[in-house]
């Protein structure tokens, strides 16, 4: 068998973001839509309050890794609510991702940029809201290891980092050009791969009295296109 580089078996993959419903076939006119998108939202006062990395390993399954993005998404917003002293977090209070991919030599990362729309109320103990939202992505990620069947036995939560913004702005584009630093790569397409969660998942009202306390039950990322290769559509604990 052919040894096939991280980069060659994301880019032969047949997932919801190589459908030919979903994107268009110019690559020139591709690039040039995703990067006035960056630049309206990373450049026009998109005023992002943590930044987050994420690894899922070597050669992974790319629809899998976005559907655990999504459901990642779903249940840190939800989490965000129960501990609000609200019952509702409304369409525009849903927290916005943008999140970028790399490719090292540990296969897969992806990089992103997270804006609360409604923010937490620190009890038990947590010395910041930092301190609160990376124990709830840990607690999260630790049971979704699961979802990616390509892990061999690495744990998410410890290819997990989270960085509040800085106050220094030197240091918060320090952070966006190393997210980005692999755009313009031929290997394959890392704009196609880019994540807005706003038109991409079109976040909904969540409602906390009607709690989805499995993960099968959060309803399927409205982006998600079925192929005939999709593995791991429906996903349980």
């Amino acid at each position: 068998m052919t040894k096939t580089t991280v980069e060659e078996f994301i880019t032969n993959q047949e997932t919801s973001r190589t459908h030919h419903l979903y994107k268009t076939t110019n690559r020139y006119k591709q690039n040039d839509f995703i990067r006035n998108h960056l630049a309206q939202i990373l450049l026009n006062k998109f005023g992002w309050n943590y930044w987050v990395t994420l690894t899922f390993g070597y050669k992974p399954y790319m629809d899998e890794v976005e559907d655990l993005l999504y459901k990642l998404h779903h249940r840190i917003d939800h989490r965000i609510l129960c501990h609000s002293g609200r019952n509702i977090m409304y369409e525009d209070e849903r927290s916005e991702w943008v999140m970028f991919p790399e490719v090292g030599r540990q296969g897969l990362h992806y990089h992103g940029f997270i804006r609360l729309g409604l923010n937490p109320t620190l009890r038990d103990g947590y010395k910041s809201e930092w301190d609160w939202l990376r124990t709830a992505f840990d607690q999260t990620l630790s049971k979704m290891n699961g979802m990616i069947s390509t892990l061999d036995g690495r744990k998410l939560e410890r290819g997990f980092k989270l960085v509040g913004r800085s106050v220094r702005e030197l240091d918060n584009l320090k952070m966006i050009v190393y997210s980005m630093k692999e755009y313009g790569r031929e290997d394959f397409d890392r704009f196609n791969y880019t994540i807005f969660s706003t038109p991409d998942w079109k976040p909904s009202l969540l409602n906390r009295r009607r709690q989805q306390k499995k993960f099968s039950s959060i309803p399927q990322r409205p982006n998600k296109i079925q192929t005939e290769g999709s593995l791991l559509n429906f996903f349980g604990d």
